[in-house]
């Protein structure tokens, strides 16, 4: 009995994670006919982009681990939470920041149910959350995975404020506009996203069951 719930899990994991290999394929044109290569300033693009190469990849080890009885490689699920991080502050970063703004006040119905919006802040972000924090808990991961889990976030900031302040790029979202706000007001919205990110991620690995080993 207990083999086939852990390949119900297996399988459901495999579900949740071919989704959102799927919904790429069908939300990337929705994006490109409205951006063109401009998408790829977002981080919302590119952390759906770097979450489906995750998620094919933990859908194809689920499924060898169905035939060899093993667990999802360590580095894998480090993967995982850099992906399943990186979408949550999405999510909550439109639901708590951006669908606000809207100032007709259905910035939330835009930005979580329309074009490819709906997969890219609403059902992917989803997906992830849910295989991480309930079907993928082994290997559990120790505490330090929550700073590496950072990484994707670090890089895209980085890049994106270098080309600010460079006028390649302005934004795209607005509190990376650093020549429309102080500079304090710019290191401020750095640590408060940071910080938040980091929030999002300890949460993930915390309710993933991963604080009863930290080896």
């Amino acid at each position: 009995m207990k083999k086939i719930a852990d390949i119900c899990r297996r399988l459901l994991s495999i579900a949740l994670n071919l989704f959102v290999v799927c919904a790429e394929p069908v939300a990337l044109p929705m994006s490109w006919s409205w951006g063109q290569e401009k998408i790829f300033t977002f981080y919302t693009e590119d952390c759906n982009i770097f979450a489906a190469l995750v998620c094919g990849m933990v859908a194809l080890g689920q499924l060898v681990c169905i035939f060899t009885g093993g667990e999802l490689p360590r580095w894998l699920k480090q993967l995982k939470l850099m992906a399943a991080g990186g979408l949550t502050l999405t999510l909550m970063t439109v639901v708590l920041v951006l669908a606000p703004l809207y100032q007709d006040g259905n910035g939330w119905y835009v930005m979580l149910c329309t074009s490819s919006m709906l997969y890219h802040h609403l059902l992917n972000p989803l997906a992830a959350m849910v295989s991480f924090v309930l079907l993928e808990r082994q290997p559990r991961l120790p505490r330090s995975a929550t700073v590496w889990a950072l990484l994707p976030t670090v890089v895209y900031g980085s890049i994106i404020l270098v080309l600010n302040l460079q006028r390649k790029v302005e934004g795209p979202y607005p509190f990376l506009q650093v020549y429309n706000q102080s500079v304090p007001m710019t290191i401020l919205w750095c640590i408060l996203m940071l910080g938040t990110n980091y929030l999002y991620v300890w949460l993930l690995w915390r309710l993933g069951g991963n604080a009863r080993k930290t080896n």
